[in-house]
């Protein structure tokens, strides 16, 4: 009986998974990303998102982690006055977003700072910024949120990729030591935002998806 109610809830999971995906506007890009193994948001987290901006009208946005601006792109698709300031630390992922950005004519809606987010002093005015990614190195959720959550407007939204680490976060057995580390973080920050006074939403998509009010 146990094994048929996982069947069940993968089918329901796969089901709902492949109903969010939706047309890929980026398949060049998105390719790019498997074949070279540059993590990115799963496609029914960022349906998800996508949808969170359209309903909300959100037009600034702060993303912590760029990557090669898969996420980038698809954020500034949802209304043609947005605007992205995004930071990657690696310069090989930043010169391909720079080129992707170009690619699609959006490079003046883009401002791309190569550094590192944990130290980067950025110069923007407090509660400046409808919407927050965080999407970045994930033992430094609390850390991203922290120094850059004072930019968000109120009730602006704060969204954080990647909290289901892949299964890790409910894994009791892990052996690596870094991984067991990691698994620690994530799960000190997830709980920390539940206690919070914020309006959080885990979601259980993508690799999960916590999304934040600020208010």
């Amino acid at each position: 009986m146990y094994f048929l109610y996982v069947v069940i809830e993968m089918n329901i999971e796969q089901y709902v998974k492949d109903l969010n995906g939706g047309q890929e506007l980026y398949p060049e890009i998105y390719s790019y990303a498997v074949d070279n193994h540059v993590p990115v948001i799963d496609g029914d987290a960022l349906t998800v998102l996508k949808h969170l901006i359209k309903m909300t009208g959100a037009r600034t946005y702060l993303e912590v982690g760029t990557a090669i601006g898969y996420s980038g792109l698809h954020l500034l698709s949802v209304f043609d006055d947005s605007h992205l300031i995004t930071i990657e630390k690696q310069s090989e992922m930043f010169d391909i977003a720079r080129q992707n950005f170009e690619k699609y004519k959006v490079e003046d809606r883009v401002d791309a700072y190569l550094d590192d987010a944990k130290t980067l002093d950025l110069s923007i005015d407090e509660q400046s910024l409808d919407l927050l990614f965080i999407d970045a190195s994930k033992g430094n959720n609390q850390h991203f949120f922290d120094k850059y959550s004072p930019f968000v407007k109120e009730n602006g939204l704060i969204v954080v990729d990647n909290i289901l680490l892949r299964g890790l976060i409910v894994d009791d057995n892990i052996e690596n030591r870094n991984k067991r580390k990691l698994k620690k973080k994530v799960a000190s920050f997830n709980q920390n935002m539940s206690n919070s006074s914020y309006a959080t939403s885990f979601l259980p998509i993508g690799d999960g998806l916590l999304v934040i009010s600020k208010s």
